[in-house]
């Protein structure tokens, strides 16, 4: 209850109090508005990070026309003991999307595309099919994920950090089969944005990374920037994932060519500008903002996904329109923005580890903004596939362990004549094949468990994103499998028997027969 009025004291100063100039320089470096109850904030998102057992993570909340709280928490660096504050720099994951969905409206605000085109017309090497004939996408269709291009497309992009990454990632789409006519239906798929960066560096004559960069700048988005361009490594958070009950340090392939899509680094004093951009509420050209109030419209003419939104231009819009959100996630990071425009609110979370607590604390503060109640937290996925997994390794290593002792005791039971090779024959040959049979159906099963289980991704793709435990999992299922299977085989051809007298006597050759 305490904690309640807190945050209700909390909204009412930020909806209702005015704020100077000076203060809203002090929230934009980190500091926090005087007349916001920093310690209210604080306590709502440490309690969550502490659930989350995050390393790291910034919070930035705009309300009106300003920045009024901006701040960062934990550590951008565990080993080196860096603490995270509103200027570290993070991996946005899939909040990338709407700057990239931006510089394509802005060129056809120039003039240069229009929204209908054909992606062949830029990229003429793309061929997509649909039941086996050509299918023709559209920009808009991939700007909206109504494209049909697979979900499961995401286990093409390369691992690559060259100069053509790009145009490598998506030549791994051309020649895809789509799930659903173009137009059809909304399927979200992340290669969908790739295109499309593709599409404006083939537009603009300048590299994606070079586009992006010169219209982050000219936004007054200084430290934002495409994961490449990365000047100062040190200001980046370093990523975390879960392996064995805890965040380990993780070094992320580098997916350079998924750039447009989940690879823009900011920080939560640029993320505080971008939401006020968003709000139309700062200082803007009349061409930005109909750019920007473009790329909140989404494309209603299909059904809304699960959650009851549409798909704008890298914004979930509610049916309503009264929300404009969106979540990111990398292997290593996340983040989620979330927008009430009708309210003039927003809130930005970044942080240094792929959870769903990021989305949890965006969504909690913007309830208590709202003086309601913040929604049930629910579990995290990663965490609780870590803990199942290491669950199922111990049983598994106990079950391998009997194996192994059982396995090695078979040379020394055959030196004391307890076992004996009986060569196989009669029945003993219809057992093996039930045994062959129930070992390939094991293995068969394993593969489509595992194929269920990760969407159809191959397992190189789920060891990047998953937590550590899971591929030790994997690899454990195979081994008990294997282990098992050899351990039968023994005791078949070494049956245990009654301990003999005398040596047993050379089998004939005709016996064998």
């Amino acid at each position: 209850m305490v904690k309640k009025l807190a945050f209700y004291v909390l909204m009412a100063a930020l909806l209702c109090s005015p704020i100077s100039a000076a203060a809203q320089e002090d929230a934009h470096s980190g500091k926090e508005h005087s007349n916001v109850d920093a310690a209210a904030i604080e306590r709502f998102v440490q309690a969550q990070l502490e659930n989350a057992q995050s390393p790291g993570a910034a919070v930035v909340i705009v309300s009106g026309n300003r920045v009024v709280y901006a701040k960062g928490f934990g550590v951008a660096d565990r080993e080196a003991g860096i603490p995270a504050t509103s200027s570290t720099l993070f991996e946005l994951g899939s909040t990338s999307k709407a700057f990239t969905g931006l510089a394509l409206l802005q060129l056809e605000q120039q003039g240069a595309l229009r929204l209908d085109d054909p992606v062949t017309r830029y990229i003429p090497w793309l061929q997509l099919t649909y039941k086996g004939q050509a299918a023709n996408v559209t920009l808009a269709h991939l700007l909206h994920h109504t494209s049909g291009v697979p979900f499961a497309s995401l286990a093409s992009i390369p691992i690559d950090s060259g100069e053509q990454a790009l145009e490598q990632t998506v030549r791994a789409l051309s020649g895809a089969e789509l799930d659903d006519r173009p137009g059809g239906r909304y399927q979200y798929a992340t290669i969908n944005y790739d295109v499309l960066g593709l599409v404006i560096q083939q537009v603009s004559g300048m590299s994606y990374e070079a586009y992006m960069s010169q219209m982050l700048q000219r936004l007054g988005m200084n430290d934002t920037v495409p994961a490449a361009q990365l000047t100062e490594r040190q200001r980046l958070a370093k990523g975390y994932k879960f392996a064995f009950g805890s965040p380990r340090l993780f070094e992320a392939p580098a997916y350079r060519g998924n750039t447009p899509a989940g690879y823009i680094l900011s920080n939560a004093d640029d993320i505080g500008r971008w939401l006020l951009l968003q709000l139309g509420t700062d200082r803007m050209s009349e061409g930005d903002r109909a750019m920007i109030e473009r790329s909140h419209r989404p494309d209603t003419a299909v059904v809304p996904d699960v959650n009851q939104n549409y798909y704008a231009a890298g914004w979930f819009v509610s049916v309503d329109g009264e929300e404009w959100s969106h979540q990111g996630s990398n292997p290593n990071f996340s983040s989620y923005f979330i927008v009430r425009p009708q309210e003039r609110l927003g809130v930005g979370v970044l942080a240094n580890i792929n959870s769903a607590y990021t989305f949890h604390i965006g969504k909690g503060l913007m309830r208590l903004l709202r003086e309601q109640e913040p929604p049930p937290v629910e579990a995290d996925y990663y965490p609780q596939l870590d803990r199942i997994a290491m669950v199922a390794l111990i049983v598994i290593s106990v079950i391998t362990i009997v194996l192994a002792s059982a396995a090695i005791r078979i040379p020394s039971q055959l030196r004391h004549q307890r076992r004996a090779f009986v060569p196989p024959k009669g029945r003993r040959i219809i057992g093996l094949g039930a045994a062959l049979l129930l070992a390939g159906a094991y293995f068969w099963g394993i593969g489509g468990l595992l194929g269920k289980a990760f969407a159809g991704l191959p397992l190189d793709v789920v060891a990047v994103w998953s937590p550590v435990t899971v591929i030790w999992l994997v690899y454990a299922l195979y081994i008990v499998g294997g282990i098992a299977f050899l351990f039968f085989i023994a005791v078949w051809l070494f049956p245990a028997g009654k301990r003999r007298s005398e040596p047993l006597p050379p089998i004939a050759i005709e016996e064998v027969k």
